[in-house]
């Protein structure tokens, strides 16, 4: 029994990386396509609403920024919360920094076609149907390099210190 518990420790704290990773992967995508969207002269909560299009419908198109817009962003951040829980989990331990951004890289973008093939089908068809292709892909291809960067295993030096402690 006691071997098991630094297991689970393990895989809980995997878990929990990958959930941060995928939050923070989430808001540098919604970053990244809200300036893609303003250098297209678009306004800067189209992807947010277009994704809180799948609560409040066609209402969310011609709505400005506010309740539609915070839905999508919150729709946004447990999706990529979700999906970087289980990177955590299925890649936490892959090795060095760099082969888990490598990685991460590229299962945001396999993300991105598995996404927009299966769950956007069965979830708000919309989505796909009004994403600006190049600037999606590579939005995703961002998320992925969060996530092997904030799995990426850390030092145990650092993993111990707890906020306070003195270096």
């Amino acid at each position: 029994m006691e071997a098991s518990k630094p297991q689970a420790t393990s895989l809980l704290a995997r878990i929990l990386r990958g959930i941060e990773a995928g939050v923070i992967g989430g808001l540098a995508m919604l970053a990244l396509l809200a300036v893609a969207s303003l250098l297209r002269r678009h306004v800067w909560w189209e992807t947010a609403n277009l994704l809180g299009s799948t609560f409040y419908g066609t209402r969310a198109f011609r709505s400005g920024p506010g309740v539609v817009t915070v839905a999508g962003g919150a729709f946004h951040l447990v999706i990529t919360g979700v999906v970087g829980a289980l990177f955590g989990v299925a890649c936490g331990n892959a090795g060095p920094r760099r082969r888990l951004v490598l990685l991460g890289t590229m299962v945001g973008v396999l993300w991105y076609y598995l996404a927009d093939a299966v769950f956007w089908k069965r979830i708000n068809p919309l989505v796909p149907l009004y994403s600006p292709q190049p600037v999606t892909v590579l939005s995703y291809a961002l998320l992925g390099a969060c996530l092997g960067l904030g799995c990426a295993a850390r030092p145990p030096a650092e993993a111990d210190a707890g906020p306070g402690a003195i270096e």
